[in-house]
């Protein structure tokens, strides 16, 4: 495809509101009724933004704030420790004072994609396999968040380490192998072993977590929607 995939997820947030894009996914079901080679940008970029497969994820991270005045309320002497003129109590009105914390705190928001791209209905919109040394493992993607600051092997590892995969009423299964692209617009690919969690269409609901630092961001795809030409689709 010429549109990359950030390119795709903007024209499906700028095309169409949310709540339009799963009426008219609801109504249509274009994958089911078209070939693929007749798909328009539209409606992979709605595929790829909102749909079975791809989840809007929002997680918020919050630290305190601290208030940049000078006044404790507290006077310090000042260094001849003799009151002046304009400060008959001794105090240096130049002194540095401590600052002192403040209620409240400050939120930086992060928003995000998350992917099903092992589904075949996901490959038959990109046109393009997936990288290598994600075989026999269900394959999600993550964009637009900062995972980790770097692609080296450990900040692979640490993301690998906080991601999961979870069958409602089943154990979560960690996260097998990590892959960065940055030829796509970030994309982090997440993989996980299908053995180790098979998943049925009768199952009620699978979760996908991850963490960048503090922050919990959360997916949810229920794979009795997830059907591509009456089959499961992931």
């Amino acid at each position: 495809m010429i549109l990359t995939r950030r390119n795709l997820i903007r024209l499906a947030g700028a095309a169409v509101a949310p709540w339009s894009v799963i009426r008219a996914f609801a109504a249509s079901n274009f994958w089911d009724t078209k070939d693929p080679d007749s798909w328009t940008s539209d409606e992979i970029a709605k595929l790829l933004k909102i749909s079975p497969w791809a989840k809007e994820v929002v997680g918020e991270r919050r630290a305190p704030i601290r208030s940049s005045s000078n006044d404790t309320g507290m006077p310090r002497s000042n260094p001849t420790g003799r009151p002046s003129r304009n400060n008959p109590m001794g105090t240096n009105r130049n002194s540095t004072r401590m600052p002192k914390s403040s209620p409240g705190s400050s939120a930086t928001n992060y928003k995000g994609t998350v992917v099903w791209e092992s589904a075949k209905v996901i490959r038959a919109a990109e046109k393009l396999p997936l990288p290598e040394g994600f075989d026999g493992q269900y394959v999600l993607s993550v964009t637009g968040i900062p995972l980790a600051k770097s692609s080296s092997k450990s900040a692979m590892d640490a993301v690998r380490q906080v991601s999961m995969l979870q069958v409602k009423n089943r154990d979560p299964l960690e996260a097998a192998a990590v892959q960065q692209n940055t030829d796509n617009g970030a994309v982090y690919y997440i993989g996980f072993v299908r053995e180790a969690m098979p998943i049925a269409k009768e199952d009620k609901e699978v979760i996908f977590t991850t963490r960048l630092g503090k922050v919990l961001f959360t997916a949810k795809f229920s794979p009795k929607e997830m059907l591509y030409r009456g089959e499961l689709a992931v």
